[in-house]
């Protein structure tokens, strides 16, 4: 009877391990972000993230719930990041009540005629369109966007 180590089976199994490692997701991965997203201090109630890399790779995106994200599959470099936030409209009016509305947004200065738009942040509000940073691995990216400067 023979106890010890056989250093031909160690010798071969040693590298299959190393290799079934990398391939099952312990080798380096794209890197993610996850974080949160306001406008005006207001956590984005519903909405779309999209990074988009300088060098020209892949675009990538997650939607925004309660003000949060989560996204995968990142490339590292410089990205632009947009922000995207809609909300609910209702379309049951009655023809008085929306006259009413754009009446009211007409005293404010509006007089586009969308009395009740769906899109929440400007495309040009502070913050939105920036170029950032990716880095490789996990990360928290927050943003927070204002009303575009007159």
């Amino acid at each position: 009877m023979k106890f010890g180590v056989d250093c031909t089976r160690v010798g071969l199994v040693f590298p299959l391990l190393i290799g079934f490692a990398t391939l099952t997701g312990c080798g380096p991965s794209s890197p993610t972000a996850t974080g949160k997203v306001t406008y005006e201090n207001e956590l984005i109630a519903k909405g779309n993230i999209t990074f988009s890399p300088a060098s020209g790779g892949p675009i990538v995106g997650a939607e925004i719930v309660k003000g949060t994200y989560s996204v995968t599959g990142l490339t590292a470099g410089k990205s632009r990041v947009s922000v995207i936030a809609v909300k609910d409209v209702p379309f049951a009016r009655s023809s008085e009540e929306m006259a009413k509305m754009a009446e009211t947004q007409k005293i404010k200065g509006n007089d586009s005629g969308l009395i009740d738009p769906a899109d929440i942040i400007p495309e040009n509000a502070k913050g939105n369109n920036q170029e950032i940073e990716i880095k490789a691995g996990n990360q928290v990216l927050d943003f927070n966007l204002s009303k575009p400067g007159k």
